[in-house]
């Protein structure tokens, strides 16, 4: 029988869980939307003084990785065995993408767009592997650019975790600001280098989540508070220093997604989940991953008969959520459930043969759920 602790904690969980995909839902919102109206226009040349163009929608990318900081955290702390969040990464990431990759060749194959498309069997091989942002070989899709920036922080936080480190994050997040702040303010010594492999523009995202999870799920302190303020400062300097062109209002608006986090840590973002933001936070992944090319083909063959922008807009908006809809629940969630059912299956062969155990869900099958 749950006790009334237990149901409160398990509402907040399930509550958690809400706000999180209504934040992914404004993210991928504002990405689709910014690459339908500016980065179109910006890549074509075809501005227009009577266009409405969502200038800042670049920055729901940071959205994206302040809550991959939180999530990423998460699944690690549930993970009982070192396989367990390898499974879980790899079960949500590859197969989708895959699809994702192959539709989208096939699409600009069939309705090509001038500089896109035409891709080489040795861009078609390194993109399969998601590697392809560490060499110098072509997106298949631009948007695949921050992949790199998010399985490079996996390998950071795994390693943290095979050392045992996580329960000394606040430690490690100092230090990697300490590092992040100096690569934004001097030259140094292999920067190109140290800058990718510990993916220093961005890791004061990846660290505000780390600290907004600490303070949701182990309470408030000090040191989490501190390492949020400090992680917003660096992200700032990087801001104006990678993109010189932003205006105050970039600024403001990364503080509004810290402003938003601080309400979710605390419990006060409940008012933000809706059945728009929740289903497009639930296929976020899927429509970001197939909604740029894609659209920019649809995008190119409308403007070739009608300059209205809520009609060349709203097109390939509808036809990518649409897609995207299809590959979520026909491709991703059964290629996870799949994937997963096949990983605690084995586990729990494993676990019968040995001696003194018993037959039956292990912990770490449990656990890998919550994943």
């Amino acid at each position: 029988m749950q006790t009334a602790v237990g149901k409160t904690k398990a509402k907040a969980d399930r509550s958690r869980y809400l706000e999180l995909d209504s934040l992914r839902g404004i993210a991928v919102l504002a990405v689709v939307l910014y690459h339908y109206t500016f980065a179109y226009d910006f890549h074509f040349k075809l501005f227009s003084d009577h266009k409405f163009y969502l200038y800042h929608g670049n920055l729901a990318v940071p959205l994206f990785f302040v809550i991959s900081g939180f999530v990423i955290f998460l699944t690690l702390e549930k993970s009982k065995k070192k396989t367990d969040f390898l499974v879980s990464r790899f079960s949500r990431l590859y197969p989708s993408y895959w699809v994702a990759m192959f539709v989208t060749i096939i699409f600009v194959t069939v309705f090509p767009v001038p500089t896109l498309g035409h891709y080489t069997i040795k861009e078609i091989a390194t993109n399969l592997t998601m590697l392809q942002g560490f060499t110098k070989i072509r997106l298949i899709d631009q948007v695949y650019w921050t992949l790199k920036m998010e399985l490079t922080f996996y390998i950071i936080m795994y390693l943290l975790y095979l050392n045992k480190l996580l329960s000394k994050i606040e430690w490690a997040c100092l230090a990697w600001l300490a590092f992040s702040l100096i690569s934004s303010i001097f030259k140094i010594p292999f920067k190109k280098y140290l800058d990718v492999l510990f993916v220093l523009e961005y890791a004061p995202l990846f660290i505000a989540g780390i600290n907004f999870y600490r303070i949701k799920n182990n309470g408030a302190g000090i040191l989490n508070h501190i390492i949020i303020g400090l992680s917003f400062v660096v992200e700032v300097k990087w801001l104006l220093l990678m993109h010189p062109d932003e205006n105050y209002m970039s600024v403001i608006l990364l503080a509004g997604i810290y402003v938003l986090f601080y309400l979710f840590a605390y419990g006060r973002l409940s008012w933000i989940n809706n059945r728009v933001l929740l289903f497009l936070g639930s296929i976020s992944y899927s429509l970001y991953l197939l909604h740029n090319v894609i659209g920019y083909s649809i995008i190119y063959r409308l403007r070739q008969y009608t300059d209205l922008q809520i009609v060349y807009v709203t097109i390939p908006f509808a036809f990518s959520i649409a897609l995207a809809t299809l590959m979520t629940f026909y491709i991703e969630k059964p290629a996870i459930k799949f994937i997963r059912s096949a990983y605690k299956k084995r586990i729990s062969k494993n676990i019968e043969y040995e001696p003194g155990t018993v037959v039956g869900e292990s912990r770490q099958t449990a656990d890998l759920k919550a994943l």
